[in-house]
């Protein structure tokens, strides 16, 4: 990932394009957190990304709609008690003008659904949520030309928030980036690049204490699939502290 971050780097300097800020720290998940392979359905997988968008839209018809969408996958995967998850011969016949919408919806399943099993281990008795971070982040900024409110001037931001709650206690909040691909390894690598531009766009608490998750889904047209996975540790995140706007440096 870091000689990836490193070509695109060098390839936006020679377009004099402005640097971009990179979340730092961003380290492999321990095997005792999250084990190197793990037992997953289908239907856990749509559930989560049915949750995860719902909200992503305004008015509850559409949102529902949203939720109910995901099933267009329950298809798409193929697997068994025995054998790795793969695409299906439905999910491999995707129309090519479709298999970027596939393989980045798919991507924010596996990846959420991943996220949550962290967490919960992480935080024994604590409830997980996904948030969508636009729903989110429009009750303080606008982040389209039509919103009304603050502008923060900077466009990259993570697509979702998972909030890590107990009653009684102040919630924790750790922005997320996840995508997918249909390709390799080394395109995995990239999106990872990229995703460290987007958790790196809010800030909860201290500046660059936030803890952050980003994932790219592998999701090759013949083999198994892999979902990369990198975290940053922080002490921030908290939302009895104070939330920062995406910024320049």
């Amino acid at each position: 990932m870091d000689e990836a971050a490193a070509e695109d780097d060098k390839a936006r300097k020679e377009k004099e394009l402005e640097d971009l800020r990179r979340k730092s720290g961003l380290r492999p998940i321990p095997a005792k957190e999250l084990d190197r392979t793990l037992q997953l359905t289908p239907w856990d997988v749509l559930h989560t990304l049915g949750q995860a968008i719902a909200l992503s839209r305004r008015g509850a018809g559409r949102g529902l709609a949203e939720h109910w969408g995901s099933l267009k996958y329950s298809q798409a995967l193929a697997g068994g008690i025995d054998s790795f998850m793969t695409l299906s011969a439905e999910g491999r016949g995707t129309a090519d003008h479709y298999k970027a919408i596939q393989s980045g919806e798919l991507g924010t399943g596996f990846a959420l659904t991943l996220a949550r099993q962290l967490l919960s281990r992480r935080y024994p008795k604590h409830s997980v949520s996904i948030v969508p971070a636009d729903t989110a982040l429009r009750a303080g900024w606008a982040l389209t030309s039509r919103d009304p409110g603050h502008r923060s001037g900077y466009r990259y931001r993570p697509q979702f928030f998972a909030e890590i709650w107990k009653p009684g206690e102040p919630s924790r909040v750790i922005p997320i980036a996840c995508k997918g691909n249909h390709s390799n390894a080394a395109a995995s690598h990239v999106q990872l690049a990229s995703a460290s531009v987007h958790v790196e766009a809010v800030h909860i608490g201290a500046w660059d204490e936030t803890p952050a998750l980003v994932f790219s889904t592998e999701l090759p047209t013949e083999g198994a699939l892999t979902v990369h996975a990198l975290q940053a540790r922080g002490t921030g995140g908290q939302l009895n502290g104070q939330v920062t706007p995406p910024r320049h440096k």
